[in-house]
């Protein structure tokens, strides 16, 4: 069959010409072939296919993540649930917390008032005790009588430290101790230190010895009170703590900064040891070596817990050096600050001397070898009586001669006498002078009534006093009365308190008869109502007639209504002064031409400015306070008898004014004790500064019983408890004034205020209440009153102990009185 012709399509044709076209001539437009109709149902198809396949994919994809957000929402739920309860958990904790810190804060404040009330219960008894203990010590005792109250009193004295400790260590704990930074001598704060544990060292047959180093500057400033406080804990732990041998402090210089010195005491003991793993348990608190010691020497561990916590506020370091069975060694580094114008102490002073020492001890050769280069004496040294005698007899131009020999009358014992015997028979030309050093050992009573006596555990100024005086003296002139004085020769004249001013030559009380004290009428002007009852007493008991006035505008108007014989004045006063009232009653005077009324200044002040002032002021005289009444009565003598040669004027007589040696020494430092008698004189004052050596400052007592026992006998024991409550009432006063002037501050308010307390004070024996407000009114003279509000703080805490002191005198005097009764 023959194939079948097939007839091209006429679109095709056209389409093939077209394209020949376009290839010949490419300007014929090009026809789209039509779609493919056929194809497009399917496509339709398979496009929805995918569509549906793709949207449940999606769908998919979408309930997947809504379920995935869902879970997400529901850890997020369940996430802050959780923190919800967290947060209320951690609030809830923290309320808890709050009040567990407050209820701690509650507990520790309830702590302190519970040991502060404690101990102001405890010491209040107890500072009645000891100062009843004290008085009846006074009395004539027994001797089995005076153990037991000498038991009595330690043990009072013990419980009082016990309560301190306490009471210190839960301010210590609480953070509420701060120091009180205040000038002070650092010898005397070691020897009063010293002083007060020798007796307990003595009862146990120690030896407690004082090094110190001669760099070691004085005068320093810092806190004296927790400085003494830790030396007292470290030396009465290693007096308790040792059986036999000696107690060593050691004082020496580290180094020094611009405003610091930085010093090292170390405290040694010869007693039972510490070991190295019972070391790691010191300086905690209620902790001691072991449970045996507190049984064996008790205390309640407390000590040296309180010394690292007052060392550490001080900004130093402490810590112990020791082994089982060989003592131990405590020690602390602390900075102390340097003070205005610090120099370097003991410097010259003493000649060129040559002294030899006699004796085997070589601590005794440290400690002068140490001490006596520094004060310009050559020092050798001998072991026994036969070589010092050699050496003395070589002396020659090879050998240069001996001023001094010291002995140590311990290690010579039976040889010492032959020593005496051989020096004093040394030729004239050796000029030798001999001076003993004793301890423990029994003295001779020919070297204690012919030989220079000085105890090994004498302070290094005294040792110092002891070496100038023998210098100035004539050779084997050196010659205490008793060994008891243990510092100078007993025929060295002490200095005499002389202080006063005589505007004229004594009168002779020969020249016409004296008048009866009762024809007389004196005007007496005082402020204070403690001084002014005790004047009065003093006139009354004097048979004098006296009239009052508390401050010099009441004087003048007294004066002008009624003659009076002579005035008693009193220099600071409110409304108008001493001063003014003195000058303006001068002037009234003159103007009026009556004659000259003798004034006479009493205060307490001692200063050679202050009298000059007062003679100035047109006053004649001049008496210290506390007054005594023997310079008192010669006052009133050596003016009232004769009226009528006082009737001129006396400022000739004022270039003539001759003020005493202890006037012109009256620093700031040295104004703070109380003159114990002003004397009166009508010649001039003659200073024994050149004459002796200058005796050590002595802490002043709580209260001079002396001085009540004294008011007593003159006015009777119903006025001296008068006198006592009078003062007890308006001392509060004073301080408050005080306090308030120093918050300030205000200077002439605080001054005259601690003016007014220093006379009262010492007029109820006060001293050293007395003396603390006499250091605040000589720092405001002197413009060197650095920080009121701490020497305030002195005088209140003075005058606490005082008040006490004073309570106990006052219950004693009305006992009496209760008992003398019917």
């Amino acid at each position: 069959m023959p194939a079948r012709r097939r007839r091209p399509l006429p679109w095709l044709a056209a389409s093939s010409a077209a394209s020949a076209v376009v290839g010949a001539l490419l300007a014929v437009p090009v026809l789209a072939p039509p779609p493919p109709w056929h194809l497009l149902a399917p496509l339709c198809i398979g496009i929805a296919a995918l569509l549906a396949v793709v949207a449940g994919w999606r769908a998919r994809q979408q309930a997947g993540a809504l379920d995935a957000a869902l879970a997400r929402a529901a850890l997020a739920e369940s996430e802050r649930d959780a923190l919800q309860r967290d947060v209320h958990l951690r609030e809830r904790l923290e309320r808890e917390l709050v009040q567990a810190k407050q209820a701690a804060e509650a507990a520790a404040m309830a702590k302190g008032e519970f040991l502060a009330t404690m101990s102001h219960e405890i010491r209040t008894p107890l500072n009645g005790i000891i100062p009843m203990l004290e008085l009846i010590a006074r009395g004539q005792l027994g001797t089995e009588q005076r153990e037991m109250l000498r038991a009595a009193n330690d043990s009072s004295l013990q419980l009082l430290r016990i309560v301190d400790d306490i009471l210190d260590y839960s301010k210590l704990e609480a953070n509420r101790l701060e120091l009180e930074i205040t000038s002070f001598n650092l010898r005397d704060l070691l020897d009063g230190v010293l002083q007060l544990m020798q007796r307990s060292a003595e009862a146990k047959g120690l030896r407690v010895n004082l090094q110190l180093d001669p760099a070691v500057r004085l005068p320093v400033r810092g806190d004296p009170v927790r400085l003494r406080q830790v030396l007292s804990n470290l030396i009465g732990n290693a007096i308790k703590f040792t059986a036999r041998g000696s107690v060593e402090l050691r004082v020496r210089r580290l180094g020094e900064t611009p405003a610091q010195h930085l010093l090292r005491l170390e405290v040694r003991d010869t007693g039972i040891g510490i070991s190295a793993e019972q070391q790691e348990r010191l300086f905690r608190s209620f902790t001691q070596a072991d449970a045996s010691t507190t049984r064996l020497y008790g205390g309640t561990g407390l000590g040296l817990a309180i010394c690292k916590r007052i060392v550490d506020l001080m900004g130093g370091r402490i810590g112990v050096e020791s082994g089982s069975d060989q003592g131990a060694t405590f020690w602390f580094e602390i900075p102390l600050l340097k003070v205005i114008g610090d120099l370097p102490q003991l410097q010259g002073g003493l000649p060129r001397l040559h002294a030899l020492l006699v004796g085997a001890d070589l601590r005794l050769y440290q400690r002068l070898k140490a001490l006596l280069p520094n004060w310009g004496v050559q020092l050798s040294k001998v072991d026994s009586t036969q070589e010092a005698l050699e050496r003395l007899r070589a002396a020659g131009p090879a050998l240069p001669p001996y001023d001094l020999v010291i002995g140590d009358l311990d290690g010579l014992r039976q040889s010492a006498r032959a020593l005496q015997r051989a020096v004093g028979r040394l030729p004239a030309p050796h000029g030798v002078r001999l001076i003993w050093l004793y301890g423990e050992v029994e003295i001779p009573d020919e070297i204690r009534a012919h030989g220079a006596l000085l105890s090994r555990q004498a302070a290094d100024l005294d040792l110092r006093g002891m070496l100038a005086l023998a210098a100035a003296a004539p050779a084997a002139s050196v010659e205490p009365a008793s060994p008891d004085d243990a510092l100078y020769p007993a025929h060295a004249a002490e200095p005499t308190p002389t202080s006063a001013i005589a505007t004229e030559p004594e009168l002779d009380t020969a020249a016409g008869p004296a008048s009866p004290p009762a024809d007389y009428r004196l005007l007496l002007v005082e402020d204070n109502p403690v001084n002014l009852l005790v004047a009065q007493k003093l006139l009354d008991v004097l048979g004098y007639r006296s009239d009052s006035a508390t401050d010099g505008a009441a004087a003048l108007a007294r004066l002008d209504a009624q003659p009076y014989d002579l005035v008693l004045m009193d220099c600071q006063m409110p409304v108008v002064d001493g001063y003014a009232a003195t000058r303006q009653w001068r002037q009234s005077e003159a103007a009026a031409g009556r004659p000259r009324l003798p004034i006479v200044a009493m205060t307490a002040n001692a200063m050679a400015g202050d009298r000059q002032r007062c003679l100035e002021a047109g006053m004649d005289d001049y008496l210290s306070k506390p007054v005594n009444r023997e310079l008192l009565a010669e006052c009133l003598q050596r003016w009232l008898p004769h009226r009528a040669a006082n009737a001129m004027p006396v400022n000739a007589a004022l270039a003539d004014v001759a003020l005493s040696a202890d006037a012109e020494e009256a620093t700031a430092e040295n104004a703070a004790a109380p003159t114990p008698t002003a004397a009166v004189a009508a010649t001039p004052a003659v200073s024994v500064a050149d004459t002796a050596p200058m005796l050590p400052p002595t802490p002043l007592p709580v209260l001079d019983i002396a001085v009540l026992d004294e008011l007593r006998e003159l006015a009777g024991g119903a006025t001296t408890a008068q006198i006592v409550e009078l003062f007890l009432d308006d001392a509060p006063q004073l301080i408050q004034r005080l306090e308030q002037a120093a918050a300030i501050p205000q200077l002439d308010p605080l001054r005259d205020a601690a003016h007014t307390l220093k006379s009262s004070a010492a007029n109820v024996g006060a001293l050293a209440l007395s003396a603390a407000a006499a250091r605040i009114e000589a720092g405001v003279r002197a413009h060197q009153l650095e920080r009121p509000a701490v020497a305030v703080a002195l005088v209140i805490a003075e005058f606490a102990r005082a008040r006490l002191a004073l309570k106990g005198y006052r219950n004693t005097l009305r006992d009496a009185a209760e008992s003398t009764a019917p």
